[in-house]
C-alpha cells in the first residue's frame, strides 16, 4: 500500500476512534457548547494518528491514551467529576483488553508471535464500536444514562489495576515460558475475563441509581405520610375553629342585639368591626381540589413559603381522581416544589416569588410551577436544563420528575428567561 493510501486510512481510523469514543461518552455525559466543544478533542485524535502511523513504547502509548481520554472527558462534558474521569478510564479499559484479546486470538490461531498491527488495531477497533453499540442500548433500556449520581471515583481503582495486572502478568509470563502459545492463551483468557470484570461496572452502576431513587423516593413517602398527618391535623383545627364560631358567634349576636335595642350603635360599630377583624385573622390558604397528594403538597408549599417570605400565588382548579399513582405524583410535586423554593430562597428579598397552576382536562393533568431565581441556567449541546448556578437546586431533581413524566407518555418543558425559571409538566392520567 502507497504511503498516500496509509495516510488516509490512518486518518480515517483516527476520525473512527474519536467517533466512537463521542458515542459512548455521549451516553452518560452532556456535551459542553462554544469553542470547548472542540479544544478537547483534539489531543484525543492527533495521538490517535501518531499511534497509528508509528510504533511508541507500550507504556507510553497507554499514558497518553489515558491522559487525552481523561482530558476529553473533563474538558468536553458537564457533569459530576467522578462521571467524567471513571467512564473515559473504563473506556479505555475494556479497549485496551480488547486489543489484547485480538492481539492473542490471532497469534494462537495463526501460530505466528508476530501479529500485524494494522490488522489488529482495525478489528479491536470494530468489536469496541459494537460492544459500545451494545452498552449504549443497555444505559437506554434500564434509564441508568445521563443520571447524575449512584457512584464516586472509587470506581476508577478497578479498570485502573486491571490494565496494570494485565501489562504485570505479560511481563510474567515472558520471563516464566518460552513457547509463545502457552503465553497466548493465558493472556487471552486473562483478557477476557478483565473485560467480563469492567463490564460488570454498568450493572453495578445501574444497581446503585435505582438505590438512589429507592432512598429518595422513600424520603419523599415518609414526607407525604407527615403531610398526610398535617393535613387531618389542619383539618380537625379547622372543624374546631367552627364549631368555636360558631358557638362564639351567638353570644356575640345575642350581645350585638341587646346594643340595638337599647340604641347604643356606636358600641355596636365597634364590636362588629372586632369581629370582622378577628374573622380575617382566621384566613389561610387550603388546598381542596380532592386529591389528597395535590392539596398536602399545596398547602405544605404555602406554609413554607410564608415562612421563608417567599409570596406564593396558586390558581388550581378541583380534580378529578387521577390514574397517576400517588407515590409518583409525589415525587413529581415534590421535587418541583422543592426546586421552586430552593431557587427562591436565593433571591433578594421583595422578589422571592412563586407561582403554581394545575388544571386537568381531556385525560391530561397540566401543572406549571413559575418562580424568580438567582445565577444563571446551564444547558447542555442539545439545550436541556443541566443545573443552575449557585446551588439553585434544579438540576438534580428534574431527573426523576423527567423518568416520571415519560412513565405516563407526558411531557416536561422547562423554560428558564432572565429573571423567571418556569416547569410545565404535561401527563396523561
Amino acid at each position: 500500500m502507497c504511503y498516500f493510501s496509509l495516510m488516509i486510512l490512518y486518518m480515517a481510523m483516527s476520525i473512527f476512534s474519536t467517533l466512537v469514543l463521542k458515542l459512548y461518552l455521549d451516553t452518560f455525559l452532556n456535551r459542553v457548547t462554544g469553542i470547548m466543544s472542540m479544544v478537547g478533542w483534539l489531543p484525543f485524535f492527533i495521538w490517535q494518528f501518531l499511534t497509528e502511523t508509528g510504533y511508541f513504547p507500550e507504556n507510553i502509548t497507554l499514558s497518553f491514551t489515558f491522559l487525552t481520554i481523561v482530558l476529553v472527558g473533563l474538558i468536553e462534558y458537564i457533569g459530576p467529576l467522578w462521571k467524567r474521569c471513571v467512564f473515559p478510564v473504563v473506556y479505555l479499559a475494556i479497549w485496551m483488553l480488547l486489543e489484547g484479546t485480538v492481539d492473542f486470538s490471532v497469534r494462537y490461531l495463526s501460530g505466528s508471535v508476530e501479529t500485524e498491527f494494522l490488522m489488529i488495531s482495525v478489528i479491536s477497533k470494530i468489536l469496541l464500536f459494537l460492544l459500545i453499540l451494545g452498552i449504549r442500548q443497555f444505559a437506554k433500556k434500564t434509564g441508568i444514562g445521563k443520571e447524575p449520581y449512584g457512584g464516586g471515583m472509587v470506581f476508577m481503582i478497578l479498570p485502573i489495576i486491571g490494565m496494570i495486572l494485565y501489562h504485570t502478568l505479560y511481563q510474567l509470563l515472558q520471563a516464566l515460558y518460552v513457547n509463545q502459545a502457552e503465553i497466548g492463551v493465558w493472556m487471552l483468557l486473562a483478557a477476557v475475563a478483565l473485560i467480563c470484570l469492567n463490564l460488570s461496572f454498568y450493572p453495578v452502576y445501574m444497581q446503585l441509581v435505582n438505590d438512589f431513587h429507592i432512598k429518595r423516593n422513600t424520603h419523599f413517602y415518609i414526607k407525604q405520610m407527615e403531610l398526610f398527618r398535617q393535613e387531618k391535623a389542619m383539618e380537625e383545627a379547622a372543624a374546631m375553629e367552627i364549631r368555636e364560631l360558631r358557638h362564639d358567634m351567638r353570644q356575640h349576636l345575642i350581645f350585638l342585639g341587646e346594643l340595638l335595642e337599647n340604641g347604643d350603635l356606636e358600641v355596636a360599630q365597634d364590636t362588629l368591626t372586632e369581629l370582622i377583624g378577628e374573622t380575617g385573622k382566621r384566613g389561610r390558604l387550603e388546598s381542596r381540589t380532592g386529591n389528597k397528594v395535590v392539596d398536602s403538597m399545596i398547602n405544605h408549599v404555602w406554609k413554607t413559603a410564608v415562612e421563608l417570605e417567599i409570596k406564593f400565588h396558586a390558581d388550581i382548579a378541583p380534580l378529578p381522581e387521577l390514574s397517576i399513582q400517588d407515590a409518583d405524583l409525589c415525587v413529581l410535586l415534590g421535587n418541583a416544589f422543592d426546586n421552586a423554593l430552593e431557587a427562591s430562597k436565593l433571591v433578594e428579598n421583595g422578589r422571592k416569588e412563586i407561582w403554581i397552576a394545575i388544571r386537568y382536562t381531556k385525560g391530561l393533568l397540566f401543572i406549571q410551577i413559575k418562580n424568580t431565581y438567582a445565577g444563571e441556567v446551564k444547558l447542555s449541546a442539545d439545550k436541556k436544563i443541566l443545573s443552575c448556578k449557585a446551588e439553585s437546586g434544579h438540576g438534580f431533581g428534574l431527573f426523576s420528575m423527567k423518568r416520571i413524566t415519560e412513565k405516563y407518555h407526558g411531557r416536561l418543558d422547562i423554560k428558564p428567561d432572565d429573571e423567571i425559571f418556569i416547569v410545565e409538566i404535561l401527563i396523561h392520567c
